[in-house]
């Protein structure tokens, strides 16, 4: 049985060699096969395989061997210099069209002046520290101001007990407060929460539970509502016309200490201009 499939495999593989090289003899014969050339087409043969000679071409009179070879040299690059030439007058001309009108400078002529440049210094903390920086712009005579903004507002709690009929009641509070060691309170005297009395801010959750577990233990009922606490940040905005030398200085000089930014003239309003 084994020798069977020997056997077998062994005509596969010549069964297939057959097939690949009578495929191969069928391409080869279709590729050889001479193309089909038109009767009217003439037939490119040699000088040898003629009949007989061509018959020779009189030559014209006046006319030598060496001024035929050399007319015959001279005049093609006649002909491509000439076409050489109207291509690029054609080119040019096209190139010239586009190009953008531009008129000699004179005494009438007004040119453009620089654009202003205007940047912001800040955000400082304390309108304290803005001081010295205004100062230094000021003795340059640029024009400049401190623009106060308002930062993000902090998320805080606010605890109180609510108000009293009067405020001998509010402060007979603030005495059982102080004897049963309550801590941090303060009597609010005006405003829609007058006689209440405050307990504290407090700027988390865990804070707020502690104060309340406190309060309640001791008796008390307070009430807690959230606040909003805004800071307010300071920036200097300083506008520059035509001071190159300042505009260098900013950042080799004092100013140079600060953080700043390249800002649009037209988003600051500079009230204070320095002459």
């Amino acid at each position: 049985m084994k020798w069977f499939f020997l056997i077998l495999l062994v005509a596969n593989l010549v069964y297939l060699g057959w097939e690949i090289d009578r495929q191969t003899a069928i391409d080869r014969a279709q590729n050889s096969e001479a193309l089909v050339i038109p009767p009217d087409v003439k037939k490119l043969v040699l000088l040898k395989e003629l009949p007989s000679p061509p018959a020779l071409r009189a030559r014209p009179e006046g006319q030598t061997e060496e001024n035929t070879a050399g007319a015959g040299k001279e005049a093609a690059p006649a002909t491509s210099a000439t076409e050489d030439v109207k291509l690029e007058d054609k080119f040019v001309g096209e190139l010239m069209a586009q190009l953008p009108e531009i008129r000699p400078g004179g005494s009438g002529s007004n040119p453009q002046t620089p654009a202003d440049m205007c940047f912001s210094y800040g955000p400082f903390p304390d309108a304290q520290q803005t001081k010295d920086l205004l100062a230094w712009f000021d003795e340059r005579k640029v024009s400049v101001q401190q623009r106060p903004e308002k930062n993000s507002e902090n998320q805080l709690f606010w605890i109180y007990l609510a108000p009293l009929e009067s405020v001998d009641s509010a402060r007979q509070a603030l005495e059982d407060l102080k004897s049963k060691g309550v801590k941090d309170y303060r009597l609010i005297e005006t405003g829609d929460l007058r006689n209440a009395i405050s307990l504290g801010l407090f700027s988390t959750q865990a804070l707020v539970n502690k104060r309340l577990n406190e309060l309640r233990n001791k008796g008390y009922r307070p009430i807690v509502v959230p606040y909003r606490e805004a800071n307010i940040i300071y920036w200097v905005d300083v506008k520059l016309v035509n001071q190159q030398s300042v505009l260098t200085q900013m950042f080799t000089d004092f100013p140079a200490h600060y953080n700043s930014v390249p800002v649009a003239c037209s988003e600051i309003a500079l009230t204070r201009q320095t002459p």
